[in-house]
């Protein structure tokens, strides 16, 4: 009988399911419903990845159930059965929280990444206090007892208050000289007798009307200091809502004060694997003043996997598809014909990337198939007639399916797999002028065959797969300190795909899609916006192609 290692329980709890699930469906291991379920090779004994993983760490590496040889290599990934369990709906993490939502375990992870009832904490300096994400904003701007509250200039009302108690010291002050008076009078009423009640009428008669208008005056300045604080009250709510709403109108990301300039460079596209692989040659261009794509010249050679840049206005793509070739599109020279560049790499590769940096160009990791595994070199490729290629550096580890992106006088390498199965979620950011790597703080999680742009002093990471599911995930990583920020999810979930970035807009075209389809969509998201919008689609359906944005100094179609 199977028994866990540890006191963890890896796979999930029954009473988070909408309707009870079968007891096969349960780890024999931690008894909880299989997550990410796996079996023995002959008898199909059913484990979560991460018990199983535990058990053959810990214990043995025998099946728990029937003793047969067993390792984390030889384990089977019962395909029918995870996608039933993929389909079960499920209680949000957060549902202790208040989340009502049941939602497919294979978007589980998509749904807590954006759960309003995600627990943050209030951001006000000395409150600390743990809210829903969803309540952020109205605890930090309406509730909180530490929030920051705008003081306005009340002078005019100070003033006019000021102006009535110095009235009200006059007439103070006037009471007491009569008062005073009234005592000097006093003094000699037997010697003016007669003329002191006329002087003491007159002088009750005064002090009546001093008094009286003493009184109108309190009363007057009682009437203020309530309008006063009616005011201050009107005051206080008014900057509520106008905070209220200046937060509102702000983006779901530190995109703020962006310029929003309407995208002018043109994009061309090239190679890629279509429905029935008839796109490897072929390329196209989008004009957005014509908001279409047009179909050009078609490449020398099929060109899947491939890396692309521009150097000196000319279009280089570089290997793909076991190739050791590259071809060159010069952007100065009408019609747009591809040529052979006369040059080949020093080996067929695919699956790499490169990058320009100040006239030199780096080409890093990929497929080396002169020696038949994932590289893990950084070179420099000098692009004479017989293109030699320069050791420069050693990754950590190999890598293929990754991206490297140019921000600074730095270039970052993302991601990527260093074998079939095992994907990086490594960041590392290599000095050209030092042909040193170091590593940086790495992605939230494992991503290959994803598609990248370098926006300011960051990276935008889109797409790609993790465990073996596509995303639609989109983030930006900050390249000085590591830190993640996320942007609005892509309409269509997508790996394999290209993009490129034209003023402040990105744009991402084809790629596969969650149901192993090749896409011909496009979709843009320009930075301060909170959704991605479709473009009009490709032609062809492309995935692992490439792609630049064109310079914008002349027009190709």
């Amino acid at each position: 009988m199977a028994c866990c290692p540890t006191e963890v329980k890896y796979g999930y709890d029954d009473s988070r399911f909408e309707r009870d699930v079968d007891d096969h469906f349960h780890c024999s291991i931690c008894y909880n419903v299989l997550k990410e379920p796996r079996s023995c090779r002959n008898n199909d004994h059913m484990f979560c990845l991460d018990c199983i993983t535990e058990h053959l760490n810990v214990n043995s590496q025998t099946c728990p159930e029937c003793n047969e040889d067993l390792s984390v290599d030889t384990l089977r990934r019962p395909r029918v059965l995870n996608n039933y369990l993929s389909k079960l709906k499920i209680k949000c993490d957060h549902a202790s929280r208040g989340c009502p939502e049941f939602v497919c375990v294979e978007d589980l992870t998509t749904h807590v990444a954006n759960c309003g009832f995600a627990p943050v904490s209030c951001s006000n300096e000395n409150c600390g206090a743990k809210i829903n994400k969803k309540d952020k904003v109205r605890h930090e701007t309406v509730e909180c007892e530490y929030r920051t509250v705008k003081c306005h200039d009340c002078g005019q009302v100070r003033d006019d208050v000021g102006a009535l108690k110095g009235s009200l010291v006059g007439l103070e002050r006037k009471v007491e000289a009569v008062d005073r008076k009234m005592e000097a009078t006093d003094g000699k009423l037997e010697e003016f007798n007669a003329k002191m009640e006329a002087s003491r009428a007159k002088t009750i008669n005064e002090v009546a009307e001093v008094k009286k208008e003493v009184n109108d005056v309190k009363e007057n300045l009682c009437k203020v200091n309530k309008d006063v604080q009616v005011v201050k009250v009107m005051m206080s709510q008014i900057l509520e809502r106008f905070n209220i709403l200046e937060l509102s109108k702000k983006p779901p990301s530190p995109t703020e004060g962006m310029l929003l300039d309407p995208p002018r460079e043109d994009i061309l596209i090239a190679g890629g694997e279509g429905h029935f692989n008839e796109t490897g040659k072929s390329t196209e261009i989008f004009s957005w003043e014509k908001n279409g794509w047009f179909e050009m010249s078609s490449m020398q050679e099929e060109r899947k996997r491939a890396s692309s840049f521009i150097y000196n206005d000319q279009v280089f793509i570089v290997g793909g598809d076991k190739s050791d070739t590259i071809e060159t599109l010069d952007l100065d020279e009408f019609p747009l014909e591809w040529t052979i560049f006369p040059g080949k790499l020093t080996f067929k590769c695919d699956d790499h990337q490169t990058v320009v940096y100040q006239q030199r160009v780096f080409h890093i990791g990929g497929y080396d198939y002169s020696k038949h595994r994932q590289s893990h070199v950084i070179s420099e490729m000098e692009l004479t007639p017989t293109c030699t290629m320069k050791e420069l550096c050693q990754m950590p580890e190999p890598r293929e399916c990754h991206r490297a992106e140019v921000v600074g006088d730095k270039i970052f390498i993302l991601g990527g797999r260093e074998n079939d199965f095992n994907s990086l979620d490594s960041v590392l950011k290599f000095d050209p002028k030092k042909n040193k790597c170091r590593k940086m703080p790495p992605l939230p999680h494992p991503l290959a065959k994803t598609t990248t742009v370098p926006w300011r002093d960051q990276v935008v990471v889109i797409g790609g797969y993790n465990k073996g599911k596509i995303l639609n995930d989109v983030f930006m990583y900050d390249c000085k300190t590591g830190k993640i920020t996320a942007l609005p999810s892509m309409l269509e979930k997508r790996e394999g795909c290209c993009a490129v970035i034209t003023g402040n807009t990105i744009v991402v075209m084809g790629g596969l899609s969650w149901k192993s389809t090749k896409l011909e969509s496009v979709e843009c998201f320009t930075m301060g916006d909170s959704t991605w919008k479709y473009l009009p689609n490709m032609n062809n359906a492309r995935s692992r192609a490439v792609a630049v944005a064109l310079p914008p100094q002349r027009k190709y179609v």
